[in-house]
């Protein structure tokens, strides 16, 4: 797109299940901020939009570590983020959260919509299931060793020592999270997203037009995810954290939040769009504007492949013409994360470097 008329500029959506983190900011953040500021100097219409993703197993993960509810844990890790892109001087014109009503009204109404166009394939299909806590285990909530590279601590949903994406039924030696038991498997029922047929009705084609003009990691990564065959995959969960499932006989499940997290760059922009007399239609399902994500590695098969997919299936939406995603940032070889407490993180970062322009010692 030569000449738009207006820009949509998102940054990834930060875990509220603990602070920022160097790897954040480098990846999503200041890269994006820095572009925004620039189309702002020379005067484009600009709409640059975040917010705390405060759904998924992260976030039960951590209420359950630290004894607490779901909602406790979002509501203070949301304001610590909130205030560390502040203090950062990262300036995005709205940092929503997906546990707004506005955001579950959102993505109530684009799964039913979905829904009714028969763009879903219902289905039973074993999952794990943790005989001893008598609950279902989201992807989460399973470690087991990744069948390509051996790490022996791999997520159900992905490694994060290589970044391969996995299903948990591809872990080696399974365990529950929760009571650190073998699951065993047991039947469920589940909304499905059939990527194979957009794979082959559209998707391919349209991702080879961007040969040229994404990063070459982005590219390929999409291109190794197509080369192996797409195949349907849930959007929904059996857990009660999360955007209910908006159906009938659908009690005790919830919208993934793959899902539903994305949906939140919507809603956020309904939300800013209010509070500025501003028309969202116009940023979102206008041919003349630019959709441009900014992301970390691992979210690039969610927003290169999965989320048009969602944005085309609905059919009212542009779909993203540039998708800058950055690799991640390593300390001492390791990839930087939230959830194995490995980082540097931002909130800490700025005491220490208040303390140091006033004078102070190092705080210990």
């Amino acid at each position: 797109m030569k000449n738009p008329k207006r820009y949509l500029v998102t940054s990834a959506l930060p875990y509220a299940n603990g602070p920022l983190h160097l790897g954040h900011i480098a990846g999503a953040y200041l890269p994006a901020d820095i572009y925004v500021r620039y189309l702002k100097l020379k005067g484009e219409d600009v709409a640059f939009i975040c917010g705390s993703d405060e759904h998924g197993v992260p976030i039960t993960l951590r209420a359950r570590k630290e004894g607490v509810s779901p909602q406790d844990i979002v509501d203070k890790y949301h304001e610590m983020i909130k205030n560390s892109f502040a203090e950062l001087g990262i300036a995005f014109d709205i940092y929503h959260r997906t546990s707004d009503p506005l955001h579950h009204e959102t993505a109530s109404a684009f799964f039913k919509e979905m829904n009714e166009k028969g763009e879903f394939i219902e289905k039973e299909e074993e999952q794990f299931f943790d005989e001893q806590e008598q609950q279902f285990l989201a992807d989460r909530y399973i470690i087991g060793t990744c069948p390509k590279c051996g790490f022996e601590n791999a997520y159900g949903d992905q490694c994060e020592k290589c970044g391969t994406s996995l299903s948990p039924k591809e872990l080696i030696n399974p365990k529950s999270t929760l009571s650190g038991n073998p699951p065993i498997l047991k039947t469920t029922k589940h909304w499905y997203l059939d990527l194979e047929k957009y794979q082959h009705e559209w998707l391919e084609k349209w991702i080879d037009s961007h040969k040229s003009d994404w990063k070459a990691n982005v590219y390929g990564q999409c291109k190794s995810w197509l080369n192996s065959g797409l195949q349907p995959r849930a959007v929904t969960r059996d857990l009660d954290w999360g955007v209910p499932v908006p159906l009938p006989n659908s009690e005790g499940k919830v919208l993934y939040v793959w899902f539903d997290a994305p949906i939140g760059y919507i809603s956020a922009t309904k939300a800013w769009a209010k509070e500025n007399g501003k028309n969202w239609k116009d940023y979102w399902q206008s041919d003349d504007s630019r959709l441009i994500h900014f992301i970390g590695k691992d979210n690039i098969v969610f927003h290169c492949l999965i989320f048009p997919a969602m944005l085309k299936a609905h059919g009212d939406y542009i779909l993203p013409d540039n998708v800058p995603a950055n690799e991640f940032l390593n300390l001492e070889g390791e990839k930087l994360s939230t959830s194995r407490n490995w980082a540097v993180w931002i909130h800490e970062y700025l005491k220490r470097q208040r303390f140091y322009m006033e004078g102070f010692p190092d705080p210990q």
